[in-house]
């Protein structure tokens, strides 16, 4: 039996016979959600398609049911005033197999099988296999469909090649949208005004309650239209509590196809991540202020079920493979607290680096380096933007003739600083290091001794969460019931769950996005309209 029967089978036996007792026992019903009969609904508006989110999901999902069927009226809405999401401020690298601009480099021995392969080395065995071969097998049709909407790829990565090789990666496979996000939403958008007369796009529309009729068919929405999303609350999250933010008019919209919720992540909301892990209250955040809980609290009251809600990923300001140049220290103490290595863990850097924090009333810890561990760094680019103050965040960079200079800097006892440095360096001359940091790794930088130094604030950002609504390779909900895919509901990008598991390789997220978006959008157009 294939792993995608076997896991079939499992949910129809388990959470149907779940149904018939344990459910019961746990205080649900034998379904999940509270049935809509739409005789009692008075339709505002109505549409074949509706995608909620208009990031780069949700638009290509709704270009792609426009083009799929040229009658079907398609609207996206967005909360937010300003469209885009976080692919808005992303810079939508993406990895694709295949590309012209990979071949041009001579690179004709990559596969989507590799790249699956290079997915699965970080996602531990947490992921949903079926689904990552749509991400894997899909990215030069991405890559190509962007092309044909308007987008184009920056030629000066990769020395003029368009092409790199980023960590986790077996083959230099990864392109850049010219532009970035924003120029890659601006021509989606464009596209759509331009050339797809059955699309409207739609702002400051929340999305409050899916509408599941007796059969467990999505048949609608209930929104506020002219929702005002606010800034000022501390939570984020607190924008989806009616009771904080009870802005906009209530308005049900029938959605006789299919509704495509493209809503991305819920990095923003403090309480909502944090009740999951707790460190997570006060991690930092770069995705856009809108991503908040609101989504997936909705799908999870209709009964779409939600996985790997305890994962969630770390990004730096530098490659994951560039921290073990360097050694992480308490500024308080001076005192190193974790194997900058971790065979590359960002995942538990990060939880560590929020750890120590915690204990010093939220003060950055400082990475610092020798001119040896300067040197071997991965992605001199980066290196010398960080130095250039032009890496975004908290990606600064600073360079230090003495460790006097340095520790004088981030006010650091100067003794206690030099006392651990010398610590560090001879239990490194004898592979014995406190944390296990093996020095074969570090090559020539195994010390931190040769002037001059460098020195950044280094911290986690919360940039992707893993968990989400389940779905199946046609982009499908799942009822967390009865484990089938539920009529006219669909799930794509950030929003969804179970493409990567434990870790997201870098540069995957917008494959995720671009061709579970596609899938999304064609298969929500071919639904047939509920009568």
């Amino acid at each position: 039996m294939s792993e995608s029967n076997s896991r079939r089978s499992f949910l129809k036996l388990g959470l149907g016979a779940a149904a018939i007792a344990p459910v019961s026992a746990l205080g649900l019903s034998s379904a999940a959600f509270a049935a809509t009969n739409p005789n009692n609904i008075q339709w505002d508006d109505e549409m074949d398609v509706l995608v909620i989110g208009s990031g780069m999901a949700g638009m290509i999902a709704a270009i792609r049911a426009a083009e799929t069927d040229a009658n079907a009226k398609v609207v996206v809405a967005d909360k937010m005033s300003r469209l885009g999401g976080s692919s808005l401020i992303s810079g939508l690298n993406m990895a694709v197999v295949g590309s012209d601009l990979q071949q041009n480099i001579g690179v004709t021995d990559d596969s989507w099988e590799l790249l699956l392969k290079d997915i699965e080395r970080e996602a531990k065995g947490y992921n949903h296999r079926e689904l990552t071969e749509v991400a894997a097998k899909g990215t030069l049709k991405l890559y190509n469909f962007l092309k044909e909407h308007g987008v184009k790829y920056d030629m000066s990565i990769g020395g003029g090649t368009g092409v790199k090789k980023l960590g986790g990666h077996s083959r230099a496979r990864c392109v850049w949208p010219q532009g970035g996000g924003t120029e890659v939403i601006k021509k989606l958008q464009g596209y759509c005004s331009s050339q797809l007369t059955n699309v409207e796009i739609r702002k400051k529309i929340l999305l409050d309650e899916i509408l599941r009729n007796d059969e467990g068919r999505v048949i609608g929405v209930k929104v506020r239209e002219k929702y005002r999303f606010s800034r000022k609350h501390d939570d984020l999250g607190d924008n989806d509590n009616p009771t904080i933010n009870g802005s906009g008019k209530v308005k049900y919209y029938k959605v006789k196809r299919g509704l495509v919720m493209a809503t991305g992540g819920y990095n923003q909301d403090r309480k909502f991540r944090g009740d999951e892990v707790g460190t997570m209250y006060n991690a930092a955040s770069t995705t856009q202020p809108g991503a908040t809980g609101g989504a997936i609290k909705a799908m999870i009251k209709a009964g779409f079920k939600p996985i790997h809600m305890t994962l969630f990923r770390f990004a730096f300001p530098i490659p994951t493979e560039d921290i073990r140049w360097g050694i992480l220290v308490n500024p308080r103490t001076g005192e190193r607290f974790v194997d900058e290595y971790n065979n590359n863990d960002r995942q538990a850097i990060g939880m560590a680096i929020l750890e120590e924090r915690r204990h010093i009333d939220g003060e950055h810890t400082v990475l610092i380096y020798d001119q040896k561990g300067a040197e071997h760094y991965h992605d001199q680019q980066r290196f010398h933007l960080s130095l250039e103050g032009k890496n975004g965040i908290n990606g600064t960079i600073w360079k230090f003739d003495t460790l006097e200079a340095l520790a004088d800097n981030f006010k650091m006892n100067t003794s206690l600083l030099k006392a651990n440095i010398d610590k560090y360096n001879k239990n490194m001359a004898r592979d014995q290091d406190e944390f296990h940091k093996p020095k074969a790794i570090l090559k020539e930088a195994s010390s931190i001794s040769q002037p001059p130094y460098y020195a950044m604030q280094l911290n986690p950002r919360y940039n992707y969460a893993q968990g989400g609504a389940m779905i199946t390779p046609k982009a499908e909900a799942v009822d967390v019931v009865t484990g089938e895919p539920i009529k006219g509901a669909f799930v794509c990008g950030e929003a969804s769950a179970g493409t990567y598991g434990y870790i997201r390789l870098t540069a995957c997220s917008t494959i995720d996005c671009g061709t579970f978006g596609m899938v999304a959008g064609e298969n929500a157009a071919k639904t047939e309209p509920w009568a």
